[in-house]
């Protein structure tokens, strides 16, 4: 795990992703402190808990908006109105 300040982490960014990319975890410190992370993306994030309830959570809600929302052809006074 590598260690990087604030302003190398902003002048490096692109450097920092591609070695997230390659599996490497970077600490980013600000004044010795580390406030930050960069760590590689899982590449299945149907396994983390927080995901799936994000998942479940979406779902839902774009299931009672489908209700709502007409689906088909948009008709010209769709568009404009039908006084346009």
């Amino acid at each position: 795990m590598r260690e990087i300040s604030v302003r190398e982490a902003n002048q490096n960014f692109s450097q920092l992703v591609a070695a997230a990319e390659a599996g490497e975890t970077i600490v980013i410190t600000k004044n010795g402190v580390p406030v930050a992370r960069i760590l590689p993306q899982e590449a299945d994030r149907t396994a983390d808990p927080a995901w799936a309830r994000a998942h479940a959570a979406l779902s839902q809600s774009l299931r009672r908006r489908r209700e709502a929302v007409p689906v088909g052809p948009i008709a010209e006074d769709d568009l404009y109105g039908e006084n346009a």
